[in-house]
């Protein structure tokens, strides 16, 4: 696509000249902060005044997703920037997508955990290969896909990766939560980054044991029936009122925390368990189902929910990861999660600390 009133040998200069003005190193720390300050409570130290609505709800998304899913969990290498490119645009432009789908669609909750599992398919699938490798996580494998693994990872993504960063998100800007918050044009650039970074990246970083195109052309319609399913469901329920149902929010946080703790347990361990491996998926999503199921009845998922109820069950699906995080970067002599998780855990503090100040208000 070329710039508009330039000329086709000039479209490229002009996509270089923005991108070295935003990206160049101390521009990105700059923003980096920006982004941050709000809701790390240093607005005082960088001068800037303490209002969250300077940060483009887009931009915290796109920079709040991959931190819980691939830092404060361990699972990505901290100081590789090309990683940390790689993952923001999986984890931020794939939640930002799947986000602006819901909205545009007019659709709920049910709509972002189907795309979730798309989602998860892209990545771990069509991406790292690690639901068809033989040599990893092989547990419970049958016609060439490892399903205990792939039950695992439909779990975290659609809850880690994708559900509470958007449900954090829209609690934070409650007053665009029913809003678009990127053109169409930035939609397409997304889609466009993400596609290549699942097609480019993911060849040069799992190459091998891929499987045949028959694979291939079955997660190609998987994907695309979770689109269909997503479009063609019914949209949300209207509610009596306002539909703002008043729930204790420290309910909903240990609550969420709870639940977390039970279903990652659970994900943890099933697979070691010497039972069938169908037994193991069955026992790995009933606990999953449970726990959305509780967080349906507790009206986490109703429109017009509070935005600090949102905020609490989310912040209590955050809270597992880092309270596992020291643990993690002890025993892998790793700081990273631990510092990633301080970071999140100081996010969350400052960002319950304004909700609740909002509602006293």
């Amino acid at each position: 696509m070329r710039a508009p009133g330039l000329p086709a040998g000039k479209a490229g200069q002009q996509i270089l000249r923005y991108f070295w003005k935003f990206c160049r190193p101390g521009a990105l720390t700059r923003r980096f902060w920006e982004l941050f300050n709000s809701l790390l409570g240093i607005s005082v130290v960088l001068g800037y005044d303490d209002d969250v609505s300077r940060v483009p709800p887009a931009w915290f998304l796109f920079f709040f997703a991959p931190l819980t899913a691939e830092y404060v969990s361990g699972s990505s290498p901290y100081l590789n920037p090309f990683v940390l490119l790689a993952n923001l645009l999986l984890y931020g432009g794939g939640t930002i997508l799947i986000r602006e789908l819901r909205v545009r669609w007019g659709k709920g909750w049910l709509a972002v955990f189907t795309l979730s599992a798309a989602y998860m398919v892209a990545e771990e699938g069509l991406m790292l290969n690690t639901l068809f490798d033989p040599l990893k996580n092989a547990t419970g494998r049958a016609l060439g896909v490892n399903w205990v693994w792939t039950a695992g990872m439909l779990v975290v993504h659609s809850l880690v990766s994708i559900c509470v960063p958007i449900l954090l998100a829209e609690a934070i800007y409650d007053q665009r939560s029913k809003e678009s918050w990127v053109k169409p044009r930035v939609f397409w650039w997304l889609l466009l980054a993400f596609a290549a970074n699942v097609f480019g990246l993911g060849r040069l970083i799992a190459p091998n044991n891929r499987p045949g195109v028959i694979y291939f052309l079955v997660e190609a319609a998987f994907i695309g029936g979770c689109f269909w399913l997503a479009r063609n469901m019914p949209a949300p329920r209207p509610v009596d009122g306002d539909g703002r149902i008043e729930l204790a929010p420290g309910k909903l946080f240990f609550g969420s925390l709870a639940g977390m703790v039970v279903t990652m347990v659970v994900n943890f361990a099933a697979p070691t368990l010497a039972i069938p491996a169908v037994v193991k998926v069955v026992v790995m999503l009933g606990v999953y189902l449970a726990f959305l199921e509780w967080l349906r009845r507790n009206g986490v998922f109703r429109p017009g929910q509070l935005p600090l109820s949102r905020f609490a069950a989310a912040s209590g699906i955050i809270s597992f990861w880092i309270l596992v995080s020291p643990l993690k970067s002890l025993s892998e002599g790793n700081p990273g999660p631990a510092c990633f998780g301080l970071l999140v855990a100081v996010v969350v503090v400052q960002g319950w600390r304004r909700l609740r100040l909002a509602r006293a208000a």
